[in-house]
């Protein structure tokens, strides 16, 4: 223990930094500049986080009012807030991206416009407000391509220019639905959950005061998932930061799964420059979820591509269990999954994970004539089998997995070879991969060798 470690005060930011390893107590003590940290699945940076925001405001390097984590969902916010509690008595703002831009939004708007702010629209309300636009066309791809596009930071002139970096085609008549859905919703001046994000950008540049205001709020920012940021979220995330003592962006690459939303992991493996300075980024390379024979298939998925993905280590000295079966149709394979389901060990968390809701309905039907209960996507219902999507499962982990590689047409990208890696890293004790031996489906990403 170090000079700075002892006395009264020491032992309570010893205690802090206890449970983390030599790699992880490096990174928590990084406290000024940007610091860029590599983690990969399971490899504890809930842990490593937590504990860098409470020792930073122990040691009163950073004012606890103006410390903020940013997660993406609302059950990471939880489950961060939680974890940063029980190490620090101050206060510390966890929010998601999109809650933290909202409540940042109203404010503003409160003191620089004359009128309210325009009304937030759900999911259900923009497809209604999209079928009224456009009565002809299915709401869902037209939204799903809107939605890439205002991430993208794109106008409606623009989006069909940068449509070959969109993971799906452009639905027919798109710029002209898109144009009338903005019309819709200006009429009942309402807004959907990317404005968020372009009106508080177009508060932000416009007026000085606004960013002094804002620059003025966060001393310490930390953003966890950041592979998936949008260039829009990005954009708003550096006005942010343009005063703040410490940046800590946290994500793996091999994890970036949501491009259809217009995120990029781009963001991260670049983010050298766009913060302040100095910059530093540690890899966190131990996975303490998974057996050995669990990361050593994680690890074969991502080999073969030309990405330098960063490897996980097997810390566990649990060896895990890897199988792998074929099947020559969809219903044979949901079949077996469901056995598999049926079979599970008394205590142990088990879920069985596909590609699309399409194949989760068939795999429904096996485990309701099994009189097997299972959750909706995420899990939840103890006892239940889990039954998600792989970006549902995405954060998520359990005993045994069961993946279902099923019929979902896929593109040979990137991005299917990661959704794959993410589907075996939820996996603590087993893993067992059933799938169509089809050049369609991700068994394409499937290596020989498991």
């Amino acid at each position: 223990m170090s000079n700075n470690d002892k006395g009264p005060e020491g032992q309570g930011r010893e205690a802090i930094l206890s449970a983390l390893d030599p790699v992880q107590r490096e990174a928590a003590r990084q406290k000024e500049g940007t610091l860029c940290l590599m983690a990969g699945a399971g490899s504890g940076k809930t842990s490593t986080v937590s504990s860098r925001i409470a020792l930073g405001v122990a040691e009163g390097a950073w004012n606890p009012a103006k410390t903020v984590a940013i997660a993406f969902s609302k059950q990471a916010a939880l489950s961060l807030k939680s974890r940063i509690a029980s190490m620090t008595e101050k206060k510390i703002r966890v929010s998601t991206f999109h809650s933290l831009a909202l409540s940042q939004l109203r404010r503003l708007w409160s003191l620089f416009a004359l009128s309210d702010p325009p009304s937030l629209l759900d999911e259900r309300g923009s497809a209604r407000i999209m079928e009224e636009a456009c009565p002809d066309a299915p709401p869902a791809p037209l939204l799903s391509a809107v939605k890439w596009a205002k991430s993208s930071l794109l106008a409606p002139g623009e989006a069909a220019c940068a449509s070959s970096q969109l993971p799906f085609p452009l639905p027919p008549g798109f710029e002209g639905a898109w144009e009338k859905y903005e019309k819709a919703k200006r009429e009942r001046w309402a807004m959907d959950f990317d404005d968020i994000f372009l009106l508080l950008l177009r508060i932000l540049k416009s007026s000085p005061e606004a960013r002094s205001m804002v620059a003025g709020s966060f001393e310490s920012i930390t953003v966890d998932e950041y592979q998936d940021v949008s260039p829009a979220q990005h954009a708003v995330l550096k006005f942010w930061a343009s005063r703040a003592q410490s940046v800590c962006v946290v994500g793996d690459p091999a994890q970036s799964i949501y491009s259809f939303a217009g995120s990029s992991n781009w963001f991260l493996k670049h983010v050298e420059g766009d913060f302040l300075s100095p910059y530093r980024q540690i890899f966190l390379p131990s996975n303490y979820r998974s057996g050995r024979e669990i990361i050593r298939c994680a690890n074969s998925i991502l080999a073969p591509s030309p990405e330098k993905y960063g490897r996980s280590k097997a810390v566990s000295r649990a060896r895990g269990s890897v199988s792998k079966e074929a099947f020559i149709d969809f219903p044979s394979l949901a079949s077996k999954a469901a056995d598999l389901a049926k079979k599970r060990e008394k205590g142990k968390t088990v879920a069985i994970l596909a590609r699309s809701r399409r194949d989760l309905e068939a795999l429904a039907k096996e485990l309701s004539a099994r009189s097997i209960p299972y959750s909706g996507p995420g899990g939840g219902a103890e006892g239940a089998v889990a039954l998600s999507t792989i970006h549902a499962a995405k954060g998520l982990e359990w005993d045994r997995v069961i993946l279902a590689v099923g019929t979902e047409r896929v593109e040979p990208s990137e991005e299917e070879r990661r959704i794959l890696y993410v589907a075996a890293t939820r996996a603590k004790e087993k893993l067992d991969i059933l799938f169509l031996p089809s050049p369609l489906n991700l068994s394409r990403f499937l290596p020989f060798s498991l």
